[in-house]
């Protein structure tokens, strides 16, 4: 390789040739013969100039994340099937309501706090290129009509046509058949349900709900499906905010006979269990992993007859929940003969009994003391004071009270029935598995796992900022819903990718790439006939982990005619 070096001396610039020469594995220069002086047209011509008119770009736009979300949702194919099932009927424009709403999605994942301000958002992004989005139709009345396209009153009826079940019918088939389960493993879901304030009344959805902390806000209830595998949703429901999780579970038995899914396993928390699901869910071929809520005397008779050995034999390692031991009983339940699991938590029946022993240590004094005290005026106001000081704990205590009302006193003992009934319950929980092939400690800690579900409704809650839903339809209320679900599936999509990789340049968090993401923009330079499209803060690490995920070449420099 040869180039031209130019050396000024004085006033003139000379000029030699020179070429590179390796030596092992240094390179030097080496020169080759001289020229002349630059300018002397008769032996050394001016080196040729090409002028290149180019215009400086106007602007940047944000497009690391949103390229990366828009390549999951395209390989989903969200847009797609939102308009399959909607149709485009009455649509404005080019703008079909799957590409508005998939745009909103991602908002809601990325940048939740901007929904107020969606459009000049999506402008400041490379959405509307990646989306190909006309700049007619994309106003707040587009995206509301897409709303509506999923989930409207039909005006000749007047009755709700929700096409949001379907949909995410669909969206679950097409991520299962990119995404299978592997060989020998069945789909194995988690059921819960959470609720979210609203600000208005007229929605019949909007109910008082049972919270101790919110119960005079009237609140919506979501609930979701989702597997364990990839966290993945196979479906959500919105349900009036008085409606209790018992209730709910209702609506999910029918749901699940839509999914083509075979030796399934469905898990869910105590507050959700019922005979009438249990059952049900039975028959239709599911297997059942469930808390059972300890407030009917069969459960109870059943905890309080079976002693929990504490040796290494019934030790179920958790780091999170205390000690834990579990074993497994026969006994009647719902209605026949069943194999149950109850498990010990050592920990808190440790804290119950100190709880307990403490406060039944102050009544008692605190009632000896009264018994001296002869400040009362009615057998009324003792019995007031009596119901003050026993506050939360009267069923451990038994009082009495003369025949005569004139008689202003009182004698106590304690119930110890009660007390040892109490001990006996102290930190065990009864737990059902329809597959008894599972040892206790297996049920224990599948139960335990449901966790994840926990964390699903965290990213939609707290990521996704779910604030105080404002809609006052019934119709945007399920939408909205629908909405966060989708930006749901987009995070729970891009953590999959993740969690199953196995390439060392794959090193940082979903949360950790979305924010590097977040810094790159794409800036375009004119250059007359053509232009050229380049991105900017694109650090290595992020490069290299964005190309191991399987997106390669997102945030290549491109040079394109002009048309």
């Amino acid at each position: 390789m040869t180039w031209i070096r130019r050396m000024k001396k004085g006033d003139k610039v000379y000029l030699c040739e020179y070429r590179s020469v390796r030596e092992g594995k240094k390179v030097r220069s080496e020169f080759v013969r001289y020229l002349g002086i630059e300018g002397d047209q008769e032996k050394v011509p001016l080196p040729k100039k090409t002028m290149i008119d180019w215009k400086p770009p106007e602007r940047s736009v944000r497009a690391g994340d949103v390229t990366v979300l828009w390549s999951i949702a395209s390989e989903m194919m969200m847009p797609e099937i939102i308009d399959r099932i909607c149709g485009r009927k009455g649509r404005r424009k080019t703008n079909s309501p799957g590409k508005l709403l998939t745009l909103w999605a991602i908002n809601r994942a990325l940048d939740p706090e901007s929904t107020t301000n969606l459009e000049e958002w999506i402008a400041s992004t490379s959405l509307p290129e990646l989306a190909q989005l006309s700049p007619k139709g994309s106003d707040r009345d587009a995206f509301y009509a897409a709303l509506d396209c999923i989930c409207s009153e039909d005006p000749a009826t007047g009755h709700l046509v929700n096409n949001t079940p379907a949909i995410d019918e669909s969206l679950y088939a097409k991520w299962r058949d990119l995404h299978p389960i592997p060989n020998g493993e069945s789909e194995f879901l988690a059921y819960d349900m959470t609720s979210t304030l609203t600000y208005g009344a007229s929605c019949p959805l909007a109910e008082k709900g049972h919270s101790a902390e919110d119960w005079r806000h009237r609140q919506f209830n979501l609930s979701l499906l989702v597997s364990k595998y990839d966290s993945q949703p196979l479906a959500h429901m919105v349900h009036p905010g008085n409606h209790s999780s018992m209730t709910t579970m209702q609506h999910v038995i029918p749901r699940l006979s839509d999914f083509a899914i075979h030796n399934g396993t469905i898990i869910w928390d105590r507050g959700n269990t019922s005979k009438k699901t249990v059952v049900a869910l039975e028959r239709m071929g599911w297997k059942v992993v469930c808390g059972v809520p300890k407030i009917s005397n069969e459960v109870k008779s059943i905890i309080m007859a079976t002693e929990v050995p504490e040796n290494p034999e019934s030790l179920v390692p958790c780091k999170k929940t205390g000690e834990l031991y579990a074993c497994t009983a026969v006994a009647p339940f719902y209605g026949q003969e069943r194999k149950v699991v109850i498990y010990k938590n050592v920990t808190k029946a440790a804290k119950s009994l100190i709880r307990r022993n403490k406060a039944i240590y102050e009544i008692s004094h605190e009632l000896d003391q009264l018994r001296g005290k002869r400040s009362f005026k009615s057998q009324r106001d003792l019995a007031s004071a009596i119901k003050a000081i026993v506050n939360g704990w009267s069923s451990f205590f038994t009082i009495q009270y003369p025949e005569d009302e004139n008689q202003i006193s009182f004698s106590w003992s304690l119930n110890q029935k009660r007390v040892d009934d109490a001990k006996a319950m102290d930190g065990k929980f009864l737990l059902y598995a329809t597959d008894e092939t599972f040892t206790a400690q297996e049920i224990v800690r599948m139960y335990l796992e449901k966790d994840f579900i926990e964390k699903v409704f965290r990213t939609v809650k707290t990521d996704e900022e779910l604030k105080p839903i404002r809609h006052r339809l019934e119709s945007r209320v399920r939408a909205i819903f629908f909405v966060c679900t989708l930006a749901y599936r987009l995070l729970a999509a891009l953590r999959w990718r993740i969690n199953s990789s196995n390439s060392r340049y794959v090193t940082l968090s979903a949360t950790q790439l979305l924010r590097k993401l977040g810094r790159v923009e794409k800036l375009e330079v004119d250059f007359g006939k053509e232009y050229e499209v380049f991105y900017v803060n694109v650090m290595k690490d992020l490069s290299e982990q964005v190309v191991a995920l399987g997106m390669n070449d997102l945030f290549a420099t491109r040079r394109f005619l002009k048309e």
